[in-house]
């Protein structure tokens, strides 16, 4: 039977696992998400930065077939790839462009992460709604504390990266280029808060009504005890017809 309790934190778990997964895919597989955006000081886009690349100019070129731009370039997918600085106007040796792939390198390992123990925490979340098991909403908790404090540190992390390459950018090109927080950052702060109301949920659940077996069954049969002669009801006088 499904269990009512345990479909709040099933709910929070699958949304917090859904967002999180759009930051992992981003650009250069969804070139709408992205973590951090370059443009120069006419506006135009210099390049987007996600988890797994970066596109160049014109970061939000196409999603779902959608074209917007003809003229934008995409790195192929790679875990650690590195940010070529002559996209900023750096020269190959400049320190920009590295700093940024470091950072980027260990972000992109965090949300990976994130996203996979949400990925667990959603299993066992359906299975303690859906076998109403109280032991598996246990496990649900657990494991959204672990996939909740990854998620914190990634968003924390990405929020970092961009805060510093932003810095770097505008102060070390004069003001001719500029970064920006992506949209992406704020997809891994929602996934964040969604893990941590799911842990909440979870919590709560766990002392919730996982089980109905009984709830129908009749009431056992009354006991009696010993009747002394002045309990006992006065025989009836029978009637004669």
């Amino acid at each position: 039977m499904l269990a009512p309790a345990a479909f709040p934190s099933l709910f929070l778990t699958l949304s917090g696992f859904i967002l999180l997964l759009l930051v992992t895919l981003s650009v250069p597989i969804i070139k709408t998400i992205y973590l951090l955006h370059v443009e120069s000081a006419l506006g135009a886009t210099v390049a987007n930065a996600g988890v797994l690349g970066f596109c160049y100019p014109g970061g939000s070129a196409s999603f779902a077939g959608i074209h917007y731009s003809t003229t934008a370039h995409c790195t192929n997918p790679k875990v650690a790839y590195e940010l070529d600085p002559t996209f900023l106007g750096y020269s190959v040796g400049s320190d920009v462009g590295k700093d940024v792939s470091r950072g980027l390198a260990g972000s992109l390992i965090l949300n990976a992460v994130a996203c996979g123990l949400a990925g667990l925490s959603l299993f066992w979340a359906f299975f303690a709604w859906f076998c109403s098991s109280r032991i598996l909403e246990i496990i649900t908790f657990l494991s959204l504390l672990l996939s909740a404090l990854i998620a914190w540190l990634s968003w924390a992390l990405d929020l970092a990266i961009v805060l510093v390459f932003r810095h770097r950018v505008n102060h070390d090109t004069n003001g001719a280029f500029s970064g920006h927080i992506g949209n992406a950052v704020w997809l891994a702060l929602a996934g964040a808060v969604a893990l941590t109301f799911a842990l909440c949920a979870a919590g709560c659940g766990c002392f919730g009504r996982y089980s109905s077996r009984y709830a129908d069954a009749p009431p056992p049969p009354a006991k009696y005890g010993r009747r002394y002669p002045w309990q006992r009801s006065a025989p009836m006088a029978r009637g004669t017809y």
